[in-house]
């Protein structure tokens, strides 16, 4: 079996730049690399609408099954490549759900991983957060996307992200569904990516 291996954390965090550096590391043919909400995808496609404010949903199950679906289209995938050998590294994941969904009322994260009991996507054998603050998020997204104007309805609402961070936080040190490891995401590039090598 290969190794399933999540990088998680607040927008800004640095989860794309260390999965592509993760990509240089491990052998291509070798690894199946996953990115969510996947774009590309019509399931992928309606977060993107709802993150953009293009269409609203009034219900807040309607919501957590949206992003869940966005991520069960890949088990099969995900399981496959595992069966064969190969590593599979995500940019965010289910454990990004558990966080986001459960953020409102603590009664919902019971909500959720019984949800998943049904489906049973499969755990990754380590997810590490990348831990940055709230204000550092708002600044890399708002250079990424030149202006705070350009943010979506998560990335421009500080006070979102910070507790959005005081969850991520609290489901890592929980160990919540899988092994967690917090590592400082602050730090450069090659110091985050060196924490994450180790670890592994």
């Amino acid at each position: 079996m290969g190794k399933f291996i999540v990088i998680e954390g607040i927008d800004g965090c640095g989860g794309q730049t260390q999965t592509n550096l993760l990509q240089e590391y491990f052998k291509k043919e070798e690894t199946l690399f996953l990115s969510f909400p996947a774009y590309k995808t019509e399931l992928g496609n309606i977060v993107d609408l709802f993150l953009h404010k293009k269409i609203v949903y009034t219900e807040k199950s309607v919501e957590l099954l949206v992003y869940f679906s966005d991520i069960l289209q890949f088990k099969q995938e995900i399981l496959k490549a595992l069966k064969e050998g190969k590593n599979v590294i995500c940019d965010r994941y289910f454990t990004s759900t558990i966080v986001f969904q459960s953020l409102d009322k603590e009664d919902n994260l019971n909500k959720i991983l019984k949800l998943n009991e049904m489906f049973e996507l499969p755990a990754p054998d380590i997810c590490f957060l990348l831990d940055i603050s709230g204000e550092e998020s708002q600044k890399r997204k708002s250079f990424e996307k030149k202006g705070f104007e350009n943010l979506d309805r998560n990335e421009g609402n500080l006070i979102f992200m910070k507790s959005i961070r005081e969850q991520y936080l609290k489901i890592a040190k929980e160990q919540i569904f899988c092994k967690w490891e917090i590592i400082n995401g602050e730090k450069s590039i090659n110091e985050v990516f060196d924490n994450i090598i180790k670890k592994l």
